[in-house]
C-alpha cells in the first residue's frame, strides 16, 4: 500500500504534517477527515517532498502577511471569470498576477502561479499563503478542482466573500460613527478643562462669596487634569499596550468573546452575526460539493467569536457520529432556532445549501434592521450627552459671573 504525505489543519487551526498508508489519495483524505483534520495537501510521499524542495522563497513578508479583503475578493472574481471563459488555470493566474497594482499582491499571485506550473493543485499552491487563502477558501477550491467546476465554485466563493465584506462594513459603520462622536466630545471637553477653565479660575479667586457647588466641582476636575495629565496620558498608553498584550492570550480572548455573547441587547446580535457567517460558509462549501462534515469543520474559522467556534467544533463531532446537521445546530445553542428549522427543511427536501443561504439572508436582514434602529437612537443619544456636559460646564462658569453682577448692582 503506497504511503502519502499530507499537510492538514487541525480543529485549533494549526497546521499538521505527517504521513499515512492508503490505497489512493481519496482514501488518504478520508482517513484525515476521520482524524478530525482538514486536508490541505495530500500526495505520494516522494512527490510532496520534491514539491517542497522546488518551492522557492518569496521576497518580502508575503508568506506571513494577508492581502486585504477587497484584493482577495477581486482576485477571486477575476479568476472565476477567466476559468469560466475556458482560460487554463496557470494562464489565468499569470494574467491576474500581472494586473495587480501592489507588489505584495503580485508576489502572492506569482508564487501561486509558480506552484501550479510546478504541478501542484490550485488549493495546494494557495496553501503557501494560509493567511491570504484560508482553510475554507482552499477547501472550496479543492472541491471545485475535484468536481471539474472550479469556475462555478469560485463564483460562489466570491459571492460569499462579498457578503462577508458587506457584513463587516456594516458592523464597522455601526461602531465608528458613535465612537467618533464620543471621541470628539471627549477631546473638546478635555481642552475646555485644561486650557479655558484655569483662566477663568483666576478670575473667580477674586470672588469674595461662596462659589456654587457645580463651579467648585468644575475647578477641582480642571486642577486635577492640569496637574496630573502626564500621568493620565502615561496610564492610557500603558493600558493600551497592556490590553494588546493580554489580547494575544487565547484564554483572555475567549473570556471577552464569552462576555460579548452574554452582554445585554448586543449579545444576541453577536451570536446571530457569527451564526450567519458560519451558515453562509457551509452553504457555499456544500453547494460546491464539499461533504457536510468537511464543510462544517472548514467553516469553523468563519466565526470570529471563539466560544461560537468551539460550539461549531462540537457540532462537527456530532455530525461525524451520524447526527443530522440540523440536530447538531439545535444542540449547539449558538445557532438560532429559525436557522436550524430551515436546515432541517433543506435536509428533508435535498436542498440544504439553498435553505442555509436563505437562513443566512434572514439573519443578515434582522441585523440590518437592528443596526438601523440602534444608530437612529445612538447618534442623538451621544449628542444629547455631549450637550449636557457642555451645558454643565457653561452653567458652572456663568453662575459666579451672575452672582458678581448681582453683588455689583446691589
Amino acid at each position: 500500500m503506497p504511503r502519502f504525505s499530507y499537510v492538514a489543519i487541525d480543529e485549533d487551526g494549526r497546521q499538521r504534517r505527517g504521513g499515512l498508508d492508503a490505497a489512493n489519495e481519496n482514501a488518504a483524505r478520508t482517513v484525515l477527515q476521520k482524524r478530525k483534520l482538514l486536508p490541505v495537501q495530500v500526495a505520494l510521499e516522494g512527490a510532496l517532498r520534491e514539491a517542497k524542495a522546488k518551492d522557492k522563497p518569496v521576497a518580502g513578508p508575503v508568506r506571513g502577511a494577508a492581502l486585504p479583503h477587497k484584493t482577495r475578493l477581486l482576485i477571486t472574481r477575476q479568476l472565476a471569470t477567466l476559468i469560466d471563459a475556458s482560460v487554463p488555470v496557470d494562464e489565468a493566474l499569470a494574467m491576474i498576477a500581472a494586473q495587480q497594482d501592489t507588489a505584495p499582491a503580485r508576489r502572492v499571485m506569482s508564487d501561486v502561479h509558480a506552484g501550479v506550473v510546478e504541478g501542484m493543485r490550485l488549493a495546494d499552491a494557495m496553501s503557501r499563503h494560509p493567511k491570504t487563502f484560508s482553510g475554507l477558501y482552499r477547501a472550496a477550491a479543492a472541491a471545485g478542482e475535484r468536481s471539474g467546476q472550479l469556475g462555478a465554485v469560485l463564483t460562489r466563493l466570491a459571492d460569499y466573500l462579498g457578503r462577508a465584506h458587506e457584513l463587516r462594513t456594516k458592523i464597522t459603520t455601526a461602531m465608528i460613527y458613535p465612537a467618533a462622536l464620543a471621541a470628539i466630545a471627549l477631546i473638546v471637553i478635555t481642552c475646555l478643562m485644561i486650557f479655558v477653565v484655569p483662566t477663568l479660575t483666576e478670575q473667580f479667586q477674586t470672588f469674595g462669596g461662596q462659589l456654587p457647588l457645580i463651579t467648585q466641582i468644575l475647578i477641582g476636575v480642571s486642577q486635577f487634569l492640569v496637574t496630573f495629565w502626564p500621568m493620565l496620558a502615561a496610564l492610557i498608553v500603558g493600558g493600551v499596550l497592556a490590553g494588546r498584550t493580554l489580547l494575544r492570550r487565547e484564554a483572555v480572548r475567549e473570556r471577552i468573546d464569552a462576555s460579548m455573547l452574554g452582554a445585554p441587547l448586543i449579545g444576541r446580535k453577536v451570536q446571530e452575526v457569527n451564526a450567519s457567517r458560519f451558515i453562509r460558509a457551509v452553504s457555499t462549501l456544500t453547494s460546491a460539493g464539499v461533504p457536510v462534515l468537511e464543510a462544517v469543520r472548514a467553516a469553523r474559522e468563519s466565526a470570529p467569536n471563539r466560544v461560537v467556534a468551539k460550539a461549531i467544533a462540537a457540532m462537527a463531532d456530532d455530525v461525524e457520529e451520524g447526527e443530522a446537521l440540523s440536530s447538531a445546530m439545535r444542540r449547539s445553542q449558538v445557532i438560532p432556532a429559525m436557522a436550524a428549522y430551515m436546515a432541517a427543511s433543506g435536509e428533508n427536501a435535498g436542498e440544504l445549501p439553498r435553505m442555509l443561504e436563505k437562513a443566512a439572508d434572514q439573519l443578515d436582514q434582522d441585523f440590518d434592521a437592528f443596526t438601523t434602529s440602534a444608530l437612529a437612537l445612538l447618534e442623538p443619544g451621544v449628542i444629547v450627552i455631549m450637550g449636557m456636559v457642555v451645558a454643565g460646564i457653561v452653567l458652572a462658569i456663568m453662575l459666579p459671573i451672575l452672582q458678581l453682577n448681582q453683588l455689583a448692582i446691589g
